[in-house]
């Protein structure tokens, strides 16, 4: 990695910790309880949400217009509506005109939904149902702009940054109105959690994260368990994120692993959790569960199963090519990784991450096979490109002596 590419992924890290703060929890106070809106309405977010998350999105769009329809001055049909553009295009990262599609329907309902928090906190400043809808609408508008995955503009940054510290400041009145709530959690958690780490993972930061009380990952991570169980409308989001975090930042498979079953029982036709708790099983050396669902995942894209796209396909094939290069299965090894490598050649994305690797496991595969010049010449290959991780040191290595 550069070092400009350093200091941007400190950015965005920095940033996601104030964006984190403002996560979707829809929910009024009264009387100590907190509910949303009616019964019929509860229903009607239930049975929205349900739909959204297995990405249902006509299902969704119309459910979450009948709560439209049905409370028209309330922030949170609106909000809703803007989530299932959101959970288009957060599977859909490589697709440029799906991001830019739901991106424009994105901001249409986020704006809306701002408009009518903001009559509502002018009537009451401390209005809990206005500040939580905010709060969230600028956070994740501000996340879709530093998650822009068809490129982000220095005014898209600035931008985002100013979003998101008007994000936290809301959320803050919050969870001060009301720090008991179990949906709050998820927002207190993920800022205990990533306030902690970032500064731990990026010494740089600890300057710029100054003004920001010091966060602790122990109760952020507990915060987040809490929610995933207790909250009445942010238990997925919980969850989710906790398994994010525990994959990537905590290296907990195995606690991964039975967050990742919940959420993949609960929402079967989400590839983001899929493809998650895929991961915690390969990192956990279980290789038949993880072979399972990236087969899985595979064949919900060639079936073009909604939200089911190339990226996925070419996470799945790589994967499955290096499951078969450690059983010692080179020859269906090489089938999956050379169509991986195919999949990143026609993303324009042939010094990737995912084709480095591709490259160097085809090398492995080859030296399996007995066919040693061929294996050579992918060595070879891989030093040419970027180094990515070790993929330098590993073909240096095997270009001395054959994988085995």
């Amino acid at each position: 990695m550069t070092r400009q590419r350093e200091s941007g992924a400190v950015f965005l890290a920095l940033l996601l910790t104030i964006l984190y703060a403002a996560n979707t929890a829809f929910a009024q106070e009264t009387g100590g309880n907190w509910v949303l809106l009616d019964a019929a309405s509860t229903t009607l977010v239930k049975r929205g949400t349900d739909a959204m998350y297995n990405l249902r999105y006509n299902e969704a769009d119309s459910i979450f217009t009948q709560l439209v329809q049905l409370r028209p001055e309330h922030p949170a049909g609106y909000f809703l509506l803007a989530l299932v553009d959101w959970w288009r295009i957060t599977p859909n990262q490589s697709v440029g005109s799906k991001v830019d599609r739901y991106s424009e329907s994105f901001n249409s309902r986020i704006d809306k939904t701002i408009e009518i928090c903001d009559k509502m906190l002018e009537q009451n400043p401390n209005d809990i149902v206005g500040l939580f809808f905010k709060g969230s609408a600028l956070g994740y508008r501000a996340r879709l702009k530093v998650e822009n995955f068809s490129g982000t503009s220095i005014l898209d940054w600035v931008s985002a940054a100013s979003e998101g510290k008007d994000a936290y400041d809301i959320i803050q009145r919050c969870q001060r109105l009301a720090p008991s709530n179990s949906d709050i959690l998820l927002g207190s958690g993920l800022y205990n959690y990533l306030g902690a780490y970032i500064p731990e993972k990026y010494p740089i930061a600890k300057n710029a994260v100054g003004f920001l009380p010091p966060g602790d990952k122990k109760i952020g991570l507990s915060m987040l368990r809490i929610a995933g169980k207790r909250a009445q409308y942010a238990a997925t989001e919980a969850k989710y994120s906790l398994l994010e975090i525990l994959v990537t930042m905590e290296n907990d498979f195995a606690g991964a692993i039975q967050v990742g079953e919940e959420l993949h029982t609960q929402y079967p036709s989400n590839p983001v959790f899929e493809r998650f708790l895929a991961k915690a099983y390969y990192m956990n050396s279980d290789w038949l569960h993880a072979d399972t669902l990236y087969v899985d995942l595979l064949t919900r894209v060639k079936n073009r199963q909604s939200g089911y796209e190339l990226s996925s396909a070419r996470q799945a094939l790589y994967y499955l090519g290096d499951i078969r290069v450690r059983r010692h299965m080179p020859d269906d090894a090489l089938r999956f990784l050379q169509e991986a490598d195919k999949i990143s050649r026609r993303f324009g994305e042939e010094e990737s991450g995912w084709n480095i690797l591709s490259q160097l496991k085809m090398g492995f595969a080859y030296d399996l096979l007995g066919k040693r010049q061929e294996a050579l010449a992918q060595y070879k290959k891989v030093l040419d490109m970027d180094d990515y991780g070790n993929s330098h040191q590993m073909a240096q290595k095997y270009m001395g002596q054959p994988y085995n």
